[in-house]
């Protein structure tokens, strides 16, 4: 269910030295290379569900990019196509990576001095470096060298893989607008731009003048949870879920929360803080789940996800194998491994059928005929943040299907249907691909569709505020200090 990471190594050959490489036409061959293999190995290919923006993408999107090649002259423009190729599918599962052959990509930014921050609506300015010629904090920017702010983020952010329909990308991304690369397709140096004054009043211009970037000039992006679990005030419990990948740091959190059970189930507020998980595997969720609220009644609640299609391919196939290899050296557990067996199975069957797709249905459900009742006396709260993706949303779906269950902190990040990431190299050996090769069909939740919490529970401070955010939702809750 979640995007669990297939990674191999890649087999390419050895590349060439970099000042040794035309590389708009290595760009063009692995721009080929990225569309053939989407084409031959993704599910979007051969299914209908969400599949209409992926298939469109396909061509326009290599078109756009080839109207990009006479822009390429290094590495890091090679770079820049080839992300803005995939990132232009608008699916968090397809992006294009760096392999170890690939030259140092080590980039070297400027900015003016002051940074931005999404906030009603539009860019402002916060806090920046002592200097009389910059904007002031709070004044919300325009436009820049004629072009309007809406279009400006559309250049620079939306070309270079920001989904700008999700406030939680605007959030995250937003001091990088006027940030600049010498040698960038997408964000070369402005000149002037025309900000607001807080407050209202007559628009300023203001004359950029970039400079090197330093330790001070990226701001914290985002406050992170601890995993773990802890009191929280008089009435609560906190338990810190920040990734669905690290199986001893679960194992350890899952057994304090199963020693302190019945507290928490008495507890007026129980939070789960998944800020900062980008996802993982889905049945850690399932496994906390279990515990807070017991296995009947999660069974009962839980959403129907229907049917998976796996798009039958020798490449999807072969890495499936490989983890299966590397996982006997990390004591996959008897009944994972025997499962992927059977799925291998499946995908030799329908290869040998000469069939793009086969289909594992859901497992029947075993509902009661009543749920049982609540064991949680209190409200559950999922404290989430721009960074919830993959099997983060995966926990989403589950806990907000199950009783007395909040979310608070930020919009999340989205993803497609396409889960479970194969990786592919690129003829260049620089270079990768990854997508998803599995399709939920009848997820309830369709593609990029993002989880928002009420306005009442919407933390709308820094979100590198820890302590702050923690104090609010305090309030907002009603828990004693």
């Amino acid at each position: 269910m979640a995007a669990a990471l297939m990674m191999v190594a890649a087999g390419a050959t050895p590349a060439p030295a970099a000042d040794a490489i035309d590389w708009r036409r290595m760009a063009e061959t692995d721009l080929n290379a990225m569309h053939d293999i989407l084409v031959a190995n993704h599910p979007a290919m051969v299914v209908a569900k969400d599949s209409a923006p992926f298939r469109a993408w396909l061509e326009t999107g290599r078109v756009g990019a080839k109207k990009l090649l006479p822009a390429v002259r290094d590495e890091a423009t090679y770079f820049d196509l080839l992300r803005f190729y995939a990132s232009g599918f608008r699916d968090s599962h397809i992006g294009a990576y760096a392999t170890k052959n690939a030259p140092s990509l080590r980039r070297s930014y400027i900015w003016p001095g002051f940074n931005l921050a999404w906030a009603g609506g539009g860019y402002t300015v916060t806090a920046h470096a002592p200097d009389t010629a910059l904007p002031p904090a709070g004044a919300q920017l325009v436009a820049c060298d004629g072009v309007s702010a809406a279009a400006l983020a559309h250049d620079r952010q939306e070309r270079n893989g920001q989904d700008l329909t999700l406030d939680s990308q605007r959030r995250s991304y937003a001091f990088w607008l006027l940030w600049a690369s010498e040698g960038s397709l997408f964000q070369p140096p402005l000149k002037t731009c025309t900000f607001t004054p807080p407050g209202g009043g007559p628009a300023r211009s203001y004359t950029l003048s970039y400079r090197p970037t330093t330790e001070d000039s990226s701001p914290a992006r985002t406050a992170r949870a601890q995993f773990g679990l802890s009191r929280w005030g008089q009435e609560g419990w906190w338990i810190g879920a920040p990734g669905m990948v690290s199986d001893h740091a679960w194992k350890r959190t899952l057994r304090a929360v199963k020693t302190h059970l019945e507290a928490i189930r008495r507890a007026r507020t129980v939070v789960v803080d998944v800020r900062g998980n980008t996802g993982g595997g889905a049945d850690f969720a399932y496994a906390l789940a279990d515990l807070l609220w017991g296995a009947d009644l999660v069974k009962a609640g839980r959403p129907d996800l229907g049917p998976v299609v796996y798009r039958a391919s020798r490449l999807n196939r072969d890495q499936l194998a490989a983890y299966l290899s590397q996982g006997k050296d990390v004591s996959l557990q008897a009944d994972t491994a025997a499962k992927i067996r059977r799925r291998l199975a499946r995908y030799d069957d329908a290869i040998a059928a000469g069939q793009s797709t086969f289909t594992e249905e859901a497992p029947a459900r075993a509902n009661p005929l009543r749920p049982p009742p609540n064991p949680v006396r209190g409200q559950v709260i999922v404290l989430t943040d721009g960074a919830c993706v993959s099997a983060c949303l995966d926990l989403l779906d589950l806990f907000l299907a199950l009783p007395n269950v909040r979310q608070a902190g930020t919009e999340t990040d989205a993803d497609t249907i396409f889960m479970d990431v194969t990786q592919a190299p690129l003829p260049s050996g620089y270079a990768g691909i990854s997508f998803g090769h599995k399709a939920w069909v009848e997820r309830p939740r369709g593609s990029n569709v993002s989880y928002h919490p009420t306005p009442a529970l919407t933390w709308t401070g820094d979100p590198a505020d820890d302590a702050g955010e923690r104090a609010w939702l305090a309030k907002a809750v009603g828990i004693a200090p």
